[in-house]
């Protein structure tokens, strides 16, 4: 109701409240004239003299008595006898007899309007006060907050205040659901983060806890991915995972595993855990064949072509499965013994799936274990280094020592390069031992190059791990230099993978190392399924063929013949060919048949202490040290090799 009807309103309930107050007290006044109060004013008028007047009048005043006009007054009849009318006056009924007898009346009246208007006024412009200070503060809030509500130019104070509410409820609800998801989303990919999924995970093996029902999950982790980022860019690497993530989304509808959240409407049972590392949720687990199903269908996917732009793209994956409670019955320890499962898939070949089992755990502690020991051997440098000779087929003149990395573990023994320098790279602690390694070795062959060996190099190892976090060539050139090593009389091993996906800095910085003196060499060529026309543009001097193609050539002519393939490579490339693992005189004869350089292996000698290349190398060939400025190995005999 608008101000002006309200106005309105109150006029005419006012006028009709005089009404009926009036028609009351004049009729009252009536009936009171006879009183000795007002006797005295009841005149008599002849009936010639009075006029009557017209009877709506009468009717208006809801009275019985005829109304008359004599002279310029107005009466009210109140009896008639015969010629004579007794009257009273109209004016004295209402200013003196009516007034009188109805006072307290009027004075009610007037008191039971007044006051509750005036009340209702005061509460009114009380209310208008406060609706004018909420808009007020609504309308701040709205601009706060850059929020326009719908206009409407009909609108009220409380229905814009009803309007803007409502707005600001819409707002708020965006904001929480858009705060949720900065808490619970993967920013990247859009599923649920690792954080997310483990509450999830809390709550539905405690639902299966009490159902008494059998649960899995699926770890999966894509092979390939870090070459993917190393030779096209984080971008492109970026545009994988968003791609994997819709990819296993499809898998999840599919295969009817999906649970959406009602509060962010995010899938609940598909997860990126962090990196290339994605997870699924099987909440109804009947059987094992449940999970083998995901698994595979997974695979399938993974394992189709991604296009980017011009470039298409293969990469694989990895999976671990764990089911609840067999495996475990926490989310993080059933989480873990997946990721168990997903790193024996790795070791068993990639591109497949595992089951966790007991002996898979005891493997995983066993890796945890070696890492913090390996941490502390680090720190307390309790490595040491042996040197293997590699020597020329003609004359077994020492061509370079190979450097490698021994561990004598104060409880266990010697423990094998083959077990803690892969748990070195996967731990990244391969750069603090590198580092360590390549100085030693190179203070080393700085020591055996004063003695004489000026015409013999050393060489060490390098991890793709370190080429990607070490800036190469300032490493290599500033070990050199504390060292004083000639940068000739350095030879880096870098194995096939790794170069064939090394950045264009990685490429760039080697080259430099090469026009320092630096030799590069290629290590267990042949395992890597490179592409032959790359070695034209790496920077590489010698390759070294790897010890599997050496046990087979001389039981299988096919690899004879490959054997021949790569030493013909080398001579037009330029390249000088090693073969590694020569452990028999027939492997001898057949490498040095074929034309190849120089040899690695038991028969030459086996990896040497220090002190034991100077007792058995350096003094006993200083005259020829001297002269040529190498040293001789020659082949052991049958018994000395085994």
């Amino acid at each position: 109701m608008t101000k002006l009807s309200k106005f309105t309103f109150t006029i005419v309930s006012f006028i009709c409240m005089l009404y009926v107050l009036l028609v009351l007290s004049f009729n009252h006044g009536l009936q009171g004239i006879h009183s000795n109060i007002f006797h005295h004013k009841i005149t008599q008028i002849p009936l010639s003299e009075a006029s009557n007047l017209p009877t709506h009048w009468q009717k208006l005043l809801f009275i019985d008595n005829n109304l008359i006009q004599s002279g310029q007054y107005y009466y009210a009849v109140l009896s008639k006898k015969s010629d004579v009318l007794e009257v009273v006056k109209i004016k004295d009924v209402l200013s003196e007899m009516m007034m009188f007898s109805n006072i307290p009346l009027l004075l009610l009246a007037f008191l039971a309007y007044l006051i509750p208007f005036y009340i209702k006024s005061r509460s009114d412009r009380k209310n208008s006060a406060s609706l004018s200070f909420i808009n007020n503060e609504t309308n701040k809030l709205l601009k706060s907050y850059n929020i326009a509500p719908p206009e409407n130019d009909g609108q009220n104070t409380l229905s814009h205040i009803s309007v803007a509410l409502n707005e600001l409820n819409k707002h708020v609800k965006q904001q929480t659901t858009q705060n949720l998801l900065g808490i619970y989303q993967d920013k990247l990919t859009g599923l649920i983060d690792r954080h997310a999924y483990l509450e999830h995970l809390e709550k539905q093996l405690a639902l299966a806890e009490k159902k008494q029902k059998k649960q899995a999950l699926l770890f999966i982790d894509l092979d390939g991915f870090k070459q993917v980022n190393d030779s096209f860019g984080h971008s492109f690497g970026d545009e994988i995972l968003i791609q994997v993530a819709q990819r296993l989304a499809t898998v999840v509808r599919n295969q009817g595993l999906s649970q959406i959240s009602e509060t962010v409407k995010l899938e609940l049972n598909l997860s990126r855990l962090g990196g290339d590392e994605f997870s699924i949720f099987i909440e109804d687990f009947e059987n094992e064949n449940r999970a083998i199903d995901v698994a595979q269908n997974v695979l399938h996917e993974i394992e189709r072509d991604f296009v980017l732009g011009n470039k298409v793209i293969k990469i694989g994956a990895s999976i671990g499965i764990a089911t609840y409670p067999d495996s475990a019955s926490s989310p993080n320890t059933l989480l873990q013994m997946a990721d168990v499962a997903m790193y024996r898939a790795k070791t068993d070949g990639r591109g497949i799936f595992r089951v966790y089992s007991p002996e898979m755990g005891n493997k995983i502690r066993r890796y945890h274990y070696l890492i913090e020991e390996l941490r502390l051997a680090i720190a307390s440098q309790s490595f040491t280094l042996s040197f293997q000779p590699i020597v020329n087929v003609d004359d077994f003149s020492i061509d370079y020592f190979e450097s490698l990395a021994r561990w004598n573990h104060p409880v266990e023994g010697p423990i094998s390069p083959a077990e803690f320098i892969p748990i070195a790279e996967d731990s990244n602690l391969i750069i603090e031992l590198g580092n360590w390694i390549l100085f030693e070795a190179c203070r080393q062959m700085s020591a055996w190059h004063n003695a004489g060996m000026n015409k013999v190099k050393m060489s060490v190892n390098i991890s793709g791990i370190q080429l990607k976090h070490l800036p190469v060539y300032e490493w290599v050139m500033d070990t050199l230099a504390k060292t004083g090593l000639p940068p000739t009389a350095l030879l880096l091993e870098i194995t096939e993978s790794c170069l064939i996906h090394a950045s264009e800095k990685i490429i760039d910085d080697l080259e430099r190392l090469r026009q320092q003196g630096v030799q590069i060499a290629i290590d267990d060529f042949g395992t890597g399924f490179s592409s032959l026309s790359a070695l034209g543009n790496l920077p590489v001097d010698i390759i070294k063929i790897d010890k599997l193609f050496i046990d087979q050539a001389t039981i299988n002519p096919k690899y004879e013949k490959i054997l021949n393939s790569i030493s013909d490579l080398g001579k037009q490339l330029d390249l000088k060919i090693v073969a590694e693992g020569v452990e028999v005189a027939s492997q001898f004869e057949l490498v040095k048949n074929l034309g190849i350089h120089c040899v690695q292996g038991f028969l030459i000698s086996r990896p040497e202490s220090s002190y034991n290349v100077g007792s058995k190398v350096i003094r006993n060939n200083l005259n020829h040290i001297a002269l040529t400025g190498t040293g001789v190995c020659t082949p052991k005999s049958p018994t000395e090799a085994a």
